[in-house]
């Protein structure tokens, strides 16, 4: 598991410098910049990001002596954000941005810092206790939905109320948003428990890389949420729902289905919460692909509970 994401980090940050490099302006003109006056600089920076994904190749290669590398690889990816965050404060750049950021450098942390970990007694508890982790991180992401985030949503039909919610209450929005982000999180690191506990350990890291190309969707969507809205906010609201609900969700629920077809001997009550729990997972998927806001807030009413009690209950039956 660690190999192949280390192996997806060098290739995301290869592509990354080589698009940094060959079309410096691509950037700037994805997240409406002014242009740069000296773009080789940003050049010059997608060839340093291009370097890092080697030295992630090499570290995937040779596991047992690559945790010097990873940790200067996290120390990077956490300096990343605090300039971002220095660049949006001082107006240098917006916040729409966060996009940048989310998959240079946030996706990475859990998974870099868990293998430093490897070896330890704190990294042991913390893969323990991934599927309560879960649980718990989903459960406060739901309420956040339910008490903050709701009023801005598509439940609310009136686009002029929905932006004038967003536009009063954006630290929350943000904050609500970015609790989704970790559960989006947690729910990978949960899967990858479940998937290294099954006898053919090849379905479950197949499962896992179904609920990897998930989390791409969900955090675009996320961070389309936290950087762009209430600025265009039919448009993206929309495309956000079908990236998260639709997309993100139906990966989840997909690779949440060959797991439990992959887990022998399961109980049958546990089988029955299992089933329900996808059921709901696909009917907000189906939801949220037609627009259907009613079938979504049904679905996901009924999802989240379960799927916090399954995580719970799977954690209690696999656990060593």
């Amino acid at each position: 598991m660690y190999r192949l994401i280390l192996r997806t980090a060098g290739a995301y940050n290869i592509a990354f410098g080589i698009w940094a490099a060959l079309w410096p302006q691509a950037f700037f003109d994805l997240f409406e910049l002014d242009p740069p006056r000296h773009p080789q600089i940003w050049a010059c920076l997608g060839m340093v990001v291009g370097l890092y994904g080697l030295v992630y190749l090499l570290a995937a290669s040779r596991l047992e002596t690559a945790k010097p590398l990873i940790a200067i690889g996290l120390a990077g990816k956490v300096l990343g954000p605090i300039g971002w965050a220095i660049s949006v404060r001082s107006g240098e750049w917006p916040i729409r941005t966060f996009t940048l950021v989310s998959f240079n450098d946030l996706i990475w942390w859990m998974p870099f810092a868990l293998f430093l970990l490897e070896g330890t007694r704190l990294g042991a508890r913390l893969r323990g206790l991934a599927p309560f982790i879960c649980a718990g991180t989903n459960a406060l992401a739901a309420l956040a939905l339910l008490l903050i985030l709701k009023p801005g949503t598509e439940v609310e039909a009136d686009l002029t109320r929905r932006a004038a919610y967003i536009a009063e209450h954006l630290l929350g929005w943000r904050a609500g948003w970015l609790l989704w982000y970790a559960a989006a999180a947690t729910l990978l690191g949960f899967y990858a428990w479940w998937a290294a506990r099954l006898p053919r350990q090849s379905i479950g890291i197949a499962a896992w890389c179904l609920a990897a190309v998930g989390i791409a969707s969900d955090w675009t969507a996320e961070s389309l949420y936290i950087g762009w809205l209430p600025a265009q906010l039919d448009s993206i609201q929309r495309l956000g729902t079908i990236l998260t609900g639709g997309v993100a969700n139906g990966l989840y629920s997909v690779a949440g289905a060959i797991l439990t077809l992959a887990t022998p001997n399961l109980p049958r009550s546990l089988l029955v919460l299992a089933w329900l729990t996808w059921v709901f997972g696909f009917g907000l998927s189906a939801a949220a692909f037609a627009g259907h806001v009613a079938g979504m807030v049904a679905a996901a009413a009924g999802l989240m509970p379960l799927f916090c009690l399954l995580a719970c209950r799977i954690g209690l039956q696999l656990r060593s």
